[in-house]
């Protein structure tokens, strides 16, 4: 759950909110019927009407829909944009969208419930055809090394810290993605595309890819950045690329296992899935690095379930207590 400021930090993201709003141009025509999903405080749902919807459905489940009221009301549209604070896949509305207005991914598209709104919008809320004022997401990968220090993150992945062997608490992060910054210099291969998420055509909720990259440059891989492309109506484009100007949104990275000695020419392999497990995302990630002069592989296979294995053993041993007493 996002908090107001939040909220306005995306906002005040100048690439982010400047393509948003050329897109929402381009995508809305006069006497449009549009449908948000995740307006936030509303920002964008104003940008809808300007732009000559009929009306504007701007949903919000979480309780920033009442400040989002009070924006919509202060630049003078609420006769045209209603805000519904409520769950997408619950409300109901008067008329289906001809425009479907929807920016809820984080980092990476796979947020979780987003396409199962997404399955949801396109059954209950849009017409068919309806346009969409950001159309797809390209996920792309490259190998990386360590990414460098960020003032946003907070982990510290070493071995041992002011004296004290983490090495336990170090095992279980690196089977974590994570939030970093990095730039160009920091990949080790060209970037290759994992996959395409379609909004108007996605169905599947979990995804999976294969890539390989011939190494660039002799370093040492530590892990693997995975970013987005976005298509946005109007020909735009939104990237959170290493190489990119840089968005709020930073890059998900994958840690191997331990780093890894590279040199260039070298085989760098991943099978990459993502599965939608009770609600929320687990990721997968293998690994397999082969020398270029035919020596011994090195592979890695690793999951953020065994991230969360003591909370796991914990839920695991709370139902076998609880099955036994069951049969007491």
């Amino acid at each position: 759950m996002y908090d107001l400021r939040d909220y306005d930090t995306m906002f005040a993201d100048p690439l982010r909110t400047t393509a948003v709003l050329a897109a929402i141009r381009a995508a809305v025509r006069p006497g449009d019927v549009v449908v948000e999903i995740g307006t936030g405080t509303g920002y964008f749902a104003v940008a809808a009407a300007r732009a000559g919807a009929r009306h504007v459905y701007a949903i919000e489940r979480d309780d920033v829909a009442v400040v989002a009221r009070e924006v919509v009301a202060d630049n003078g549209v609420a006769d045209r944009v209603t805000v519904i604070h409520g769950d997408a896949s619950t409300v109901t509305l008067p008329e289906r969208g001809t425009v479907l207005l929807e920016d809820t991914r984080g980092i990476l598209p796979f947020n979780d419930g987003r396409i199962a709104l997404l399955r949801d919008a396109w059954a209950r809320h849009l017409v068919e055809g309806a346009r969409c004022v950001i159309a797809s997401d390209e996920l792309w990968a490259a190998p990386s090394v360590r990414p460098a220090p960020d003032g946003d993150a907070l982990v510290v992945l070493e071995s041992t810290v002011h004296g004290i062997d983490r090495r336990a608490v170090e095992r279980r992060l690196r089977d974590q993605w994570r939030r970093v910054r990095l730039d160009a210099g920091a990949l080790l291969g060209a970037p290759a595309r994992l996959l395409t998420l379609d909004v108007a055509t996605v169905v599947d909720a979990d995804a999976e890819a294969r890539v390989a990259w011939t190494a660039g440059r002799d370093g040492t891989l530590d892990g693997i950045a995975v970013w987005f492309d976005a298509a946005l109506a109007g020909g735009g484009r939104l990237s959170n690329a290493p190489a990119a100007p840089r968005l709020l949104y930073g890059q998900a990275y994958f840690p191997l296992t331990h780093p890894v000695p590279v040199r260039a020419g070298d085989t760098i392999r991943l099978d990459w899935r993502a599965m939608l497990v009770d609600g929320s995302y687990l990721f997968a990630w293998h690994t397999r690095v082969a020398p270029r002069d035919g020596g011994e592989a090195v592979e890695f296979r690793q999951s953020s379930l065994a991230a969360h294995a003591p909370a796991l053993g914990t839920l695991l041993a709370a139902g076998a207590t609880a099955g036994s007493r069951g049969h007491s």
